[in-house]
C-alpha cells in the first residue's frame, strides 16, 4: 500500500539568495536530461517502500494520441497554458525580444499577440470568471489581463520585484496568483484591484491552484513544501514526506484532492495531498523523469508532462500511470505545461521543441509496453 502520511506545518525557511534562483525554474528543469525512447507504456506505480511495477497489459484504446503544431515565432519557448473562454487554448511565449500571448484553435491554427512590453518574460495563465484570460509577467512585475480579441491591460504590482509566477481562476470569482520575490500570495479582482497576503519568511511561492475545499493551494519548490490559503488569508504550509522533494506544480484532481509534480532529486514522482494535509506519493520509472505540468482531465484522471522523457503521461485516482511518448524523438523538446481545453482534450507546451501539443482523450495510441 502507499505510504500515507500527515506532515506538520513547516516554518523554516532557505536563505533568502535563493530567490532569484525560482527564476530557472520557468526555463528549465534542474536535472541532466536523459534519452528518450519509444513506445507508450502502463504499470502502477507503488510507494517507495515497494518499488515493483506490475505491467498493465490491456489495450490502450482508451487513451489518446498526440498531435503537434509549430509554434510560428522562431524560439518562442512556449511555457503556460490554459483552455479560454472562447473555445481556444491560450498559451504564453517567451521568445528573447518578442514576448507575445499565443491562441491555438482546436484544429492548430495559431495566432499570436505581441506584448507591449517585449521582455516581460510571460509564465502562467488562466481563464478569468470574467471572460477574459489572465497570465504573469515575472519580469514586468505586472498581472495583465487579455481579452479574447487580444487587448491588452496590465496592472503592476505594488512592491518592485515580486516576480509573479503562477496563476489560476479563484472560487471567489477573483485571479490568483504568487509573488516568488516578495513571499506573497497576491488576489486581483476582475476590474484590477490587488490585495497581498503575507507569506512566512523566504518563501518562494510557485504555481497555484484552486483546490475542492475552497481554499487555494500553492507549490514551494525551495522549500519542499506545499501551502494552502484560504481566501481570506490564513495560511498553513505543509512539509512533504521525500527528502529531496521540489514540488512543481500542483491541480485539483477529481477525487477531492490536490496532485502535483515532484521533481527532487532523480527520484521522481507524482504526489497526492488531501485537504488535511495527508501525502501519497507515487514514484516515477525510470529516474530522472522530469515531471513538470499536471493538470485533471476529462476523463477522470490527471495528466501530466515529464520533461527529460519527452512524455506525456496519465495517473488515476487509485495511482496506476501511463506514459505516451511525443511523436517527435527529442529529448531536448521539454514537454512543460499542461491543460485541459474546452475541446475535451489535453494541450501542452513544449518548452524547447517551440511546439503546443495537442492528447486526443480516448484515441487510439498504440498498445502499452509490456
Amino acid at each position: 500500500m502507499p505510504e500515507t502520511a500527515l506532515p506538520s506545518p513547516r516554518r523554516h525557511r532557505p536563505p533568502g539568495r535563493w530567490r532569484r534562483l525560482a527564476v530557472l525554474l520557468a526555463v528549465g528543469l534542474l536535472a541532466v536530461p536523459a534519452p528518450a525512447f519509444a513506445g507508450p507504456h502502463a504499470t502502477d506505480r507503488t510507494d517507495r517502500t515497494d518499488r515493483t511495477d506490475r505491467t498493465d497489459r490491456t489495450d490502450s484504446a482508451a487513451v489518446g494520441t498526440i498531435t503537434e503544431f509549430a509554434v510560428p515565432t522562431a524560439g518562442a519557448n512556449p511555457v503556460g497554458i490554459t483552455g479560454g473562454p472562447d473555445g481556444n487554448v491560450w498559451f504564453t511565449v517567451q521568445a528573447v525580444g518578442a514576448n507575445k500571448i499565443g491562441r491555438i484553435t482546436p484544429r492548430g491554427t495559431i495566432r499570436e499577440f505581441p506584448l507591449p512590453d517585449p521582455e516581460s518574460f510571460p509564465d502562467d495563465i488562466t481563464d478569468g470568471a470574467d471572460g477574459n484570460l489572465w497570465f504573469t509577467e515575472p519580469f514586468g512585475n505586472r498581472i495583465t489581463r487579455i481579452t479574447p480579441r487580444g487587448r491588452f491591460t496590465g496592472f503592476p504590482l505594488p512592491q518592485a520585484d515580486s516576480f509573479p509566477f503562477g496563476i489560476t481562476r479563484g472560487p471567489d470569482g477573483n485571479v490568483w496568483f504568487t509573488e516568488n520575490g516578495a513571499a506573497r500570495i497576491g488576489r486581483i479582482t476582475p476590474k484590477g484591484k490587488i490585495k497581498e497576503f503575507p507569506l512566512p519568511a523566504d518563501s518562494l511561492p510557485y504555481r497555484i491552484t484552486a483546490g475542492p475545499d475552497g481554499n487555494l493551494w500553492y507549490t514551494l519548490p525551495f522549500s519542499n513544501e506545499i501551502g494552502r490559503i484560504t481566501p481570506r488569508g490564513k495560511v498553513t504550509e505543509f512539509a512533504l514526506p521525500n527528502p529531496n522533494g521540489a514540488p512543481f506544480n500542483i491541480a485539483a484532481g477529481p477525487d477531492g484532492n490536490l496532485w502535483f509534480t515532484d521533481s527532487g532529486g532523480l527520484d521522481h514522482e507524482i504526489g497526492r495531498i488531501t485537504p488535511r494535509g495527508e501525502v501519497t506519493r507515487f514514484p516515477l520509472s525510470p529516474q530522472n523523469t522530469g515531471p513538470v505540468g499536471i493538470a485533471a482531465g476529462p476523463d477522470g484522471n490527471l495528466w501530466f508532462a515529464e520533461a527529460n522523457r519527452n512524455r506525456i503521461g496519465r495517473i488515476t485516482p487509485r495511482g496506476k500511470v501511463t506514459e505516451f511518448d511525443i511523436p517527435t524523438p527529442n529529448p531536448d523538446n521539454t514537454p512543460f505545461h499542461i491543460a485541459r481545453g474546452p475541446d475535451g482534450n489535453m494541450w501542452f507546451t513544449e518548452l524547447l521543441g517551440n511546439r503546443v501539443g495537442r492528447v486526443i482523450v480516448g484515441g487510439r495510441g498504440g498498445s502499452p509496453r509490456p
